[in-house]
């Protein structure tokens, strides 16, 4: 249990304080849950029935689009990931899940942590700031892609997210970025400012 309050401890911080008996509460559902590299956490057409916290490792978010596969998402320790739509609307989503590194991840299981939000207030309002934070998250990227070059997309990157420059595949790095794997390698070399 002392593992599930130190996670439960690690949403709170980066959500809303919790009480020590919600933060109890939380603790209480949340399921340990290890990948190996490259294993699917979840795939398209499946329901998110939860979200996850990276305790350690990382996960990418992907969709395949052609041939391609688009990353929008990566998540490593202390952060929480979630496929938005399909975990409100409890639909089968478009995203997959990876892991990129072998990774344990704790779920916060939909139908449990809808129930606790109904009696908690605290809960609640850690749901709504995950909401909150999420809509925010898009709309930088969004921004970013409409308004920054692909030097600035990858030097904000860099500065903000570090740990993705140094451990994702620069593949699933440049596809995050919105550009080609080549452009990812000259940027990097120095030969595009």
């Amino acid at each position: 249990m002392e593992d599930k309050i130190k996670v439960a401890g690690e949403i709170a911080a980066h959500t809303y304080p919790l009480s020590e008996k919600s933060l109890c509460r939380l603790a209480a559902i949340l399921e340990p849950r290890k990948l190996l590299k490259n294993e699917l956490f979840l795939k398209e057409g499946d329901v998110a029935r939860s979200m996850g916290v990276v305790e350690q490792g990382m996960v990418r978010q992907f969709y395949r689009k052609k041939n391609l596969e688009i990353t929008e998402h990566f998540t490593y320790e202390g952060h929480l990931f979630v496929c938005l739509e399909s975990f409100i609307r409890q639909i089968p989503g478009q995203f997959y899940v990876e892991a990129l590194e072998p990774t344990l991840i704790y779920e916060i299981p939909y139908g449990p942590f809808h129930e606790l939000m109904q009696q908690d207030p605290e809960i609640l309002r850690v749901y709504c700031t995950i909401l909150e934070s999420s809509l925010i998250i898009s709309q930088h990227k969004a921004d970013a892609r409409n308004r920054h070059s692909a030097f600035e997309r990858y030097r904000r990157l860099e500065f903000e997210h570090p740990q993705i420059v140094r451990r994702a595949p620069q593949i699933h790095v440049a596809s995050f970025l919105g550009m080609s794997p080549e452009t990812l390698s000259r940027i990097r070399a120095g030969k595009i400012a």
